[in-house]
């Protein structure tokens, strides 16, 4: 699979793995970043659901604000300011809200990008180079990519005292530095799965690709 995404493309996925980082609780003292992944991937299949809201900056001005929705079987929801992104892991929905346009595609697992929470957790770190250390006593994760594959020099991840990620920065030779700041999340709420379906407003244009 091609993974050199567009620069939003790569930005939302690279956050897309920052959520559930965030979702888990982490060793305080651990050092090991093959053992942080394992308990991240641990965490992982524990869940059911989360959200968290995020914002994100490409060097300093913010451009992105939203919060992100998953569900076990890879249902995800994005909503942001002018985009909705909708998947319930069969069928996926974008809907361009000041365009008022939706374009609907079938869920690929082999390219399915963002979409695919499952194959951030678990395969892209086997393509990276992992690292931790520590600033101002907070534990730092770096993960440097080893083929051409993925389109950013190396992402860092800032985790708090409450061994919780407050925010990640992403070298990305296109953009620039790209921040996210995650808060306020929410872990197995029993979300609904009408929660990953869209249906198009009345009067929208559908172009389906299906």
């Amino acid at each position: 699979m091609n993974k050199t995404f567009k620069i939003y493309k790569t930005n939302i996925i690279v956050f897309s793995l920052l959520v559930f980082l965030c979702g888990s609780k982490l060793v305080t003292a651990q050092n090991d970043p093959g053992e942080l992944i394992q308990s991240v991937q641990e965490k992982f299949n524990a869940l059911t659901d989360l959200s968290a809201n995020f914002t994100q900056s490409v060097n300093g001005s913010t451009n992105l604000t939203g919060k992100v929705f998953y569900k076990k079987n890879n249902k995800i929801r994005f909503e942001l300011t002018k985009i909705l992104i909708v998947s319930d892991g069969v069928t996926n929905w974008n809907y361009n809200k000041k365009e008022n346009k939706v374009i609907i595609s079938s869920y690929d697992e082999e390219d399915a990008g963002l979409l695919s929470i499952e194959r951030i957790i678990f395969e892209y770190p086997e393509e990276c180079e992992l690292s931790t250390y520590m600033v101002e006593n907070q534990e730092i994760l770096m993960l440097l990519p080893q083929t051409s594959t993925f389109s950013f020099n190396s992402v860092k991840l800032w985790i708090n005292d409450d061994n919780l990620i407050s925010w990640v920065l992403i070298d990305d030779p296109a953009a620039g530095l790209v921040q996210i700041d995650l808060t306020n999340y929410s872990v197995d709420e029993n979300l609904p799965d009408s929660k990953f379906t869209f249906t198009p407003p009345e009067g929208s244009k559908v172009i389906d690709l299906r």
